[in-house]
């Protein structure tokens, strides 16, 4: 990882579903990785890939890092770059992504994107990780029980009081917060999860 800079924020996010460690040097790197990871359209993830070879407008040979390849579910790859918005056509990010596009095309990946705060928000990264957690903490019962009590919703129900209803504690709520990331429930005006958010079992 790169020294330089004095406003770094490093450290690695533990997928234990993976058994692996994903490296970040940004706090949008790191909520990009947890979003990444609970996402059900999301196959795999590798961050700190190695550099990508290309020729510069000048005719001379570069490098770049794409902070990470994402593998989607349908067999897409993506090369991520993670940056703050106020940084993108400063760091010319867009220009070399074109350059390696049109020198690779889908050799190196079928997407390019970068994603900035605009995709990263603070409620997506807490939620991912509140889902990640309950996902470690699976129980087949929670979800039965969670699962039947989210057939006869109609409406919106405050997530404290199914949980209530449920008889069965914390194990409920982890239960609830997985059946939200599976698309079984939804959260009303994409609130952050808590137990004073509403939630009601999902449109088809």
């Amino acid at each position: 990882m790169s020294l330089r800079s004095t406003a770094s924020y490093r450290g690695t996010v533990v997928d234990h579903a993976r058994n692996r460690e994903f490296v970040y040097e940004s706090k949008l790197e790191r909520g990009f990785i947890y979003i990444s990871l609970a996402s059900s359209l999301v196959e795999d993830y590798l961050d700190q890939p190695p550099p990508v070879e290309y020729s510069d407008e000048n005719g001379r040979l570069a490098m770049h890092t794409f902070d990470a390849f994402v593998d989607l579910v349908d067999g897409t790859r993506a090369a991520v770059d993670v940056k703050p918005k106020s940084k993108v056509v400063k760091s010319g990010v867009l220009q070399v992504q074109r350059l390696i596009e049109q020198q690779h095309g889908k050799s190196v990946a079928d997407v390019y994107l970068v994603r900035t705060e605009d995709h990263i928000h603070p409620d997506d990264e807490a939620d991912a990780k509140l889902l990640l957690r309950a996902r470690r903490l699976l129980c087949e019962k929670a979800d039965a029980v969670v699962a039947g009590l989210a057939v006869g919703l109609h409406g919106w129900c405050r997530l404290r009081d199914l949980v209530a209803a449920s008889g069965i504690g914390g194990d409920a709520f982890n239960a609830i917060v997985r059946l939200i990331g599976i698309g079984g429930l939804e959260v009303w005006d994409d609130a952050r999860i808590s137990y004073e958010c509403f939630v009601r079992r999902a449109r088809a």
